[in-house]
């Protein structure tokens, strides 16, 4: 399950940067033709992802954590007696979304650092 749902936060993230490279064309390309390099386009596109992934992860983390908490007692007509999760667990799979979203939003900042200034300002 975790796993499942650490690859649909990698793609979800990775959609989400295509669009916002796709919807800020025009700025990269006035960044660009301003003298903005590759590596400085690269970054700040890798830090908004890195940034997006963190607080939602942060915020499901918690949110899991208190559902989870609050199903106790309604689950042992089920046979589960003590529904939790180890906190390094839930820290530790935060951190892995954070990194494979970072990995996840590196695809469209490559994009966005080959993009040429004439042509993304040419871009509707």
């Amino acid at each position: 399950m975790a796993f499942g749902t650490i690859i649909a936060g990698i793609i979800g993230i990775s959609n989400i940067m295509v669009f916002v490279v796709k919807e800020r064309t025009k700025e990269i390309g006035i960044r660009k033709a301003l003298g903005a390099t590759p590596k400085s386009v690269i970054s700040t596109i890798l830090l908004e992802s890195v940034f997006i992934t963190t607080i939602s992860g942060i915020i499901g983390m918690f949110i899991g954590i208190a559902i989870l908490s609050s199903l106790g007692k309604k689950l042992e007509d089920f046979f589960i007696t003590n529904p939790y999760i180890d906190m390094p667990v839930a820290i530790f799979a935060t951190i892995v979304l954070i990194i494979f979203g970072g990995l996840a939003g590196y695809i469209p900042a490559k994009r966005a650092a080959r993009i040429k200034p004439i042509v993304a300002l040419r871009d509707e």
